[in-house]
C-alpha cells in the first residue's frame, strides 16, 4: 500500500511539473541584444503567432542581455535558461565551425543573399552536428560590413598601409593585417571615442552602427566593400520544443525560411538606415574600383585556404562546404563572392 502511494506521489509531482496548455504556458525567449535592434519585431511577430497557434494559451516574455554577454546564449538556451533564443555563434568560438565560414572574407551585396546562403548551407545539412542540441527555427546577420574612416577617404588598397583599424573578430583581425592595416581589438563600444580622439583611425564595421553607436558624428568617411557578416541563430529549447502543442511544433518547424527571411529583411532595413544617416550627416562614400576589388580578393585569399586545412584538421568537409557557399552565392546573384 504504501509502495503505491509513492509512485502515486511521484507521478502527480511530475504532473504538476509538466506545463498545461489549458491553463496557459509562458515562453522566455531571449535576445543577446539591446531592444532597439530590428529582429526585436522579428521575435514579437513570431510570439505573436505561437500565442495565435495555441489558441492564446501560450505567451512569451522577451528579455535582452539578460542572460550574461553574447557568448552566455548558446549555453542558456542548451541548458533551459531560456525556451528560445537569438545567438551569435561566433560568440561561441569552436562550436561552430562550418558556420564561422560565413565570416571569411566574402562578397554579400545584401542580406537577403548571405541569410539564404547561410539558409541553404544548413538545408544541406552542413550545420546538422552544429544544430543538434537545440530546434533551429531560423538563421540570420546582422549585415555585411566595410570601413569606416575618421578623417581620410581610402580609395586604394595601398591607402590603408599605416591605417590603425578596430576589428570585431577574430578572422576580421587577419583581414585588417592582410590589407596592409594595423588591427586594434577593442568591444563595439570604445570605437566612438577612439575615433573622437584618433586613437583609430577607421573601423571595420556595419552600416547600423550608425544608428546604434552614432558613429556617424565621429566618421566622415566610408569604403564600402561589403564583405564578412556575423552570423546568428534562432533556435529552442528541445525540451521546450517537446512541451509545445503539435499545431505550434509544426508552425516552427514549417516556416524556418519564411523567419530567416524576415529576420533578413529586418536588418537589411536597419542597414539602409544606417548608410542613409551617414550620407545625411555628411558623410562621404566611395568604393573600391574591380581592379582594387580584385586585388583584394587575392590578398585575402589565403585566409581562405588556412580555414580550409584548419576544418580538414577537425574532420570537416571543409573544402566542400566552401564549394557549396560559392555554388550558393553565385546563383543567388553574387557575381565573384571570393577568390577561389
Amino acid at each position: 500500500m504504501k509502495r503505491w502511494v509513492g509512485v502515486l506521489l511521484f507521478v502527480f509531482s511530475w504532473v504538476l511539473a509538466v506545463p498545461c496548455f489549458g491553463q496557459g504556458m509562458k515562453l522566455h525567449i531571449a535576445h543577446w541584444n539591446v531592444p532597439k535592434d530590428p529582429n526585436t519585431k522579428v521575435l514579437q511577430a513570431i510570439a505573436k503567432e505561437i500565442e495565435d497557434a495555441s489558441g492564446g494559451t501560450i505567451k512569451s516574455e522577451i528579455s535582452w542581455q539578460a542572460l550574461g554577454k553574447p557568448g552566455d546564449y548558446y549555453d542558456a538556451l542548451v541548458n533551459g535558461l531560456c525556451d528560445v533564443a537569438l545567438f551569435g555563434p561566433t560568440y561561441s568560438p569552436g562550436r561552430f565551425p562550418i558556420t564561422e565560414m560565413m565570416t571569411l572574407p566574402i562578397h554579400y551585396p545584401t542580406n537577403r543573399s548571405v541569410v539564404m546562403a547561410y539558409y541553404k548551407l544548413w538545408k544541406k545539412g552542413y550545420l546538422d552536428k552544429e544544430f543538434d542540441k537545440f530546434i533551429p527555427i531560423g538563421v540570420g546577420n546582422n549585415a555585411a560590413f566595410l570601413f569606416m574612416w575618421r578623417n581620410k577617404p581610402v580609395e586604394k588598397i595601398a591607402d590603408l598601409k599605416g591605417k590603425k583599424v578596430s576589428a570585431p573578430y577574430t578572422i576580421h583581425t587577419k583581414m585588417v593585417e592582410r590589407a596592409g592595416a594595423t588591427p586594434v581589438s577593442m568591444p563595439v563600444t570604445e570605437v566612438y571615442s577612439a575615433l573622437d580622439t584618433g586613437v583609430i583611425d577607421g573601423c571595420w564595421q556595419i552600416w547600423p552602427a550608425m544608428p546604434v553607436f552614432r558613429m556617424q558624428e565621429v566618421v566622415k568617411f566610408a569604403t564600402d566593400v561589403s564583405m564578412s557578416c556575423g552570423p546568428y541563430v534562432l533556435a529552442v529549447n528541445k525540451s521546450t520544443y517537446k512541451k509545445l502543442p503539435e499545431k505550434v511544433q509544426k508552425l516552427l518547424t514549417d516556416n524556418t525560411e519564411r523567419y530567416s527571411l524576415m529576420m533578413a529583411d529586418a536588418f537589411q532595413d536597419f542597414n539602409d538606415l544606417g548608410k542613409k544617416m551617414f550620407l545625411e550627416a555628411g558623410g562621404k562614400l566611395s568604393n573600391f574600383s574591380a581592379e582594387e576589388t580584385d586585388q583584394l580578393n587575392q590578398v585575402f585569399k589565403p585566409i581562405f585556404g588556412e580555414w580550409v586545412e584548419n576544418a580538414k584538421g577537425r574532420g570537416l568537409p571543409a573544402e566542400k562546404a566552401v564549394d557549396e557557399l560559392y555554388k550558393t552565392l553565385v546563383e543567388l546573384g553574387v557575381k565573384k563572392p571570393f577568390a577561389r
